[in-house]
């Protein structure tokens, strides 16, 4: 595949759905995860901002919980910093950031552009081009952003000799390319495709129960078409016992319960 990595610009739309819907989004204090202040900003605005295919005229496609405490980020916060923000509400927590992401895919802008998934709690510097990767390749189905880790708190994937991904599992170690979190599928035909299969096989690719988004890279694969990892730098993983940003080595010596991001 050709190299990805120059920035062209966003003439390409982008469809960027962004679970906040699990568990751990929300604080006893009535706060959020997504206010977490980071670098005098938030940490929405900290991981948002810095992604290279992220501009002003995106219509960013956000899974919220129909709760108090989301209600009033929404209002007045999300809202307001994104006002061509889709909100999709649940009722009830999903099974899983794949469920959640599935329901934001009923809001996207653009069916036939690439469709990204953001769990927005890693910061990371990239110069990934999303729509040209997918431009260039016509057998290139999916990909990943991804960090040398070997961390059990992260989701792997492992590759081929060639580069092209073999297989993706939730919180098992099953190689050093630990996901940051993003996620891209070449359309939303591909993307419910993979949702699919992870629902046809939640016995091994289900993480405690819950369907997450990782495995369902496995599920482009079988569509007989490429994954490929794009790098991550500078990482910055707020995912810390003691809730501050800091780089993935640091995670090593903390402890290792900390919840998923459904």
């Amino acid at each position: 595949m050709p190299d990805a990595g120059a920035r062209h610009g966003h003439s390409t739309p982008l469809n960027v759905i962004i679970p906040l819907a699990g568990q751990d989004f929300e604080r006893p204090d009535g706060s959020v995860k997504a206010e977490m202040v980071v670098g005098g900003t938030t940490l929405l605005s900290a991981t948002l901002k810095a992604r290279p295919w992220w501009s002003a005229t995106a219509a960013p496609v956000f899974v919220l919980r129909d709760t108090a405490a989301s209600l009033r980020f929404a209002r007045d916060t999300l809202l307001a910093e994104y006002p061509a923000a889709r909100i999709i509400w649940l009722s009830h927590a999903s099974g899983g950031a794949a469920w959640s992401a599935v329901a934001g895919a009923a809001l996207i802008a653009w069916p036939e552009a690439p469709v990204i998934v953001d769990l927005c709690d890693i910061m990371f510097e990239s110069d990934a081009d999303v729509a040209a990767a997918f431009a260039a390749d016509p057998a290139l189905g999916g990909l990943a952003l991804t960090f040398a880790s070997r961390h059990p708190q992260y989701s792997y994937l492992r590759l081929a000799p060639d580069g092209r991904m073999q297989e993706a599992r939730e919180k098992v170690v099953i190689s050093g390319n630990a996901s940051a979190g993003v996620y891209a599928f070449r359309d939303v035909a591909v993307f419910h495709a993979a949702f699919a299969h992870s629902l046809h096989r939640r016995a091994t690719l289900s993480h405690h129960g819950a369907l997450f988004v990782c495995p369902m890279l496995n599920g482009v694969v079988a569509q007989g078409l490429d994954v490929r990892c794009l790098p991550a730098r500078n990482v910055q993983d707020v995912k810390l016992a003691e809730g501050q940003p800091g780089p993935p080595d640091r995670l090593v010596a903390c402890s290792s319960a900390i919840s998923d991001t459904p």
